[in-house]
């Protein structure tokens, strides 16, 4: 195991992996994707931290030695975002290859204007090798059967109640209670394995993305891992003894995956790439704080959580493994979650006798491959340089005004729209977006945001005027 990060030299290793990745290889015929997308993970809910520079950006509480590991069996990514801050939007994102502004699934409930007449991921990995056998399990979010996408194994359109989700019965959602397979944890885990194995049998490439309930609310955990978290002092950022079981449970069903992972040899011809939906809780239980500040956020040191465009709503975990990927690298490029599409494309095609998928010109999203091939510190090639966030709609538990966000280079900028004012911050200095330099740095403020409105105009995003309250 190896340590590499920004700017230190490794122009040995990666002149190496660049000699043997640019031949397309034929040996083990089309790679595996195992895609495990977690639920309200936040960037700092592991027990590792996911950037050394930040080292108490961690949890002070939460176990999770699986989903550490999973971080250092290849490439793991600072600067890691979901496309969206609520779940839907994300999940349509990363299927689609393209922002929730462009696709016009900006929220999870209210009304959808997704066109579902496109193609997915599983689709197009179908169009580079017809063999591909695909499948979904657990939630999926999406307003449309997940076989119209190329899924040929999958539970239908699932939302959050299939996981234990009891809206509205806050007894229920935030006190914790016990079950044999908290979250689905263990029977997705399951189902994915036997799937894998099914599929080898069948000497089939095989896609299967594994979404996970946990750690969506309700807070529903293993009586085993709950009475290993009662009994460990609990930390002064987290202290939800039902939570931290609940993202226990998860960590061991991982752990269960990677397991098989080692045991069936996947590593020679299987990617794993993991990442979650969008980030963390901001306080547990849930606050109706109608845009006020909470005390002591649980995503600290970001910004505020699930339903804002603060870093704390959308900076996640996000790490791929796999072959010639090198371990123990940690890169800082800004990868997004609509980078998954063209990323999985990318490295299928590379194993294939000749290209066979032209992506639209409408998405988005751009490969990392070469940056997790390659070389940790290049750019991702997309249609916009910018990454693009859009959340125009009011919510009592985020920050009760329609608001969108772009980040290019170091820079993030976020846009109100009842207030007309606009935030700026230098990521690379302030993580816990603290100081607004709209004023001191204005060019680089009408510069964003003239690069975010023309954008959102371009892709003729939802307007304010028409947002849903939620």
């Amino acid at each position: 195991m190896y340590y590499i990060k920004r700017s230190m030299k490794y122009s040995l290793l990666f002149c190496f992996l660049a000699s043997i990745v640019c031949i397309k290889v034929q040996a083990y015929g089309s790679p595996n994707f195992i895609f495990i997308l977690t639920d309200d993970q936040g960037w700092t809910s592991l027990s590792s931290a996911i950037d050394p520079d930040f080292p108490k950006a961690k949890s002070d509480y939460h176990v999770t030695p699986n989903m550490d590991a999973l971080l250092k069996m290849g490439v793991s990514f600072t600067n890691g975002y979901a496309a969206a801050p609520v779940c839907a939007p994300s999940r349509y994102s990363i299927q689609f290859g393209k922002s929730a502004a462009r696709i016009k699934r900006t929220i999870a409930r209210g009304p959808n204007y997704a066109n579902h007449d496109q193609l997915g991921l599983a689709q197009y990995l179908k169009l580079i090798n017809t063999d591909y056998f695909c499948a979904h399990f657990g939630k999926w979010h999406i307003d449309a059967d997940p076989s119209r996408y190329g899924y040929d194994l999958h539970d239908g359109i699932t939302k959050n109640k299939e996981g234990n989700f009891h809206n509205n019965n806050h007894r229920l959602q935030w006190n914790g209670y016990v079950e044999e397979d908290p979250k689905r944890v263990d029977s997705l885990t399951d189902r994915t394995i036997n799937f894998i194995r099914d599929a080898l049998e069948q000497d089939r490439p095989f896609y299967v993305q594994l979404s996970h309930y946990a750690v969506h609310s309700d807070l529903v955990y293993s009586q085993d891992s709950y009475m290993q978290m009662l009994n460990k002092p609990r930390g002064n950022v987290h202290k939800n003894i039902s939570y931290a079981a609940m993202i226990m449970d998860l960590d061991k069903s991982i752990g269960k995956l990677l397991k098989a992972y080692d045991a069936l040899g996947l590593g020679e011809n299987t990617y794993i790439i993991f990442t979650s939906d969008n980030g963390g809780m901001p306080v547990l239980p849930i606050q109706v704080n109608q845009g006020r500040p909470y005390k002591q956020g649980l995503n600290s040191p970001l910004l505020r959580g699930k339903w804002d465009l603060m870093e704390g709503g959308i900076r996640v975990p996000f790490a791929i493994a796999g072959p010639k990927i090198p371990q123990g690298v940690i890169s800082d490029t800004p990868v997004i979650g609509y980078d998954i599409l063209p990323t999985v494309v990318e490295l299928a095609e590379m194993h294939a006798e000749e290209a066979k998928v032209s992506l639209p010109d409408d998405i988005d999203g751009g490969s990392f491959a070469q940056v997790v091939l390659l070389d940790p510190s290049l750019p991702i090639e997309r249609s916009t340089d910018a990454l693009i966030f859009h959340f125009p709609h009011y919510n009592s538990v985020g920050l009760q005004e329609p608001h969108s966000a772009i980040r290019l280079g170091d820079y993030k900028l976020v846009k109100f729209y009842s207030s007309k004012r606009s935030l700026l911050f230098d990521l690379s200095k302030d993580i816990n977006e603290s100081k607004d330099l709209s004023e001191s740095k204005e060019v680089k403020a009408k510069e964003l945001e003239k690069c975010l409105s023309e954008y959102l105009e371009l892709v003729d995003a939802e307007i304010p005027q028409d947002s849903f309250t939620w």
